[in-house]
């Protein structure tokens, strides 16, 4: 798929993801156009956005609790930073991963959601572009 250090089934089970937002009646897939972003975008006055969480760093579970905190850090991290979100939750419609808590970052461009998921420890981050297209970004 990639020139990556992630094994091909971890690649796999990213593109099986579904990056639901909450009160959302729609959800991000990779690679397929999401046109229910064009009203956020105008809202918000962006061309872009990133979907990030801060749980399971580098792929490794990590109990509830802790997920819970490093989420909370991170919202609080963007918050400080000048950021808006929509909360979300991506997950694995087989059930073979634990879903996690996410975010949906109005106007972070790649390279800022590269740098914001290499410092949350990520092994990747999702980022929409003008085409409204979520892509998936390989940080390893």
């Amino acid at each position: 798929m990639a020139d990556t250090a992630l094994p091909e089934p971890l690649l796999q089970a990213y593109h099986a993801t579904h990056y639901g937002l909450n009160n959302c009646d729609w959800q991000l897939q990779l690679d397929l156009p999401q046109p229910a972003l064009a009203p956020h975008y105008q809202r918000h006055a962006v061309h872009c956005a990133a979907y990030l969480t801060a749980c399971n760093p580098f792929g490794e579970l990590l109990p509830d609790h802790l997920n819970a905190r490093r989420m909370a850090q991170l919202r609080q991290a963007l918050q400080r930073a000048g950021w808006s979100w929509l909360d979300g939750h991506g997950h694995d419609p087989q059930g073979h991963w634990p879903g996690e808590d996410s975010v949906l970052v109005w106007g972070m461009g790649e390279s800022t959601a590269r740098a914001w998921g290499t410092q949350w420890n990520q092994n990747a981050v999702v980022c929409c572009g003008t085409d409204m297209v979520p892509r998936l970004v390989l940080l390893r």
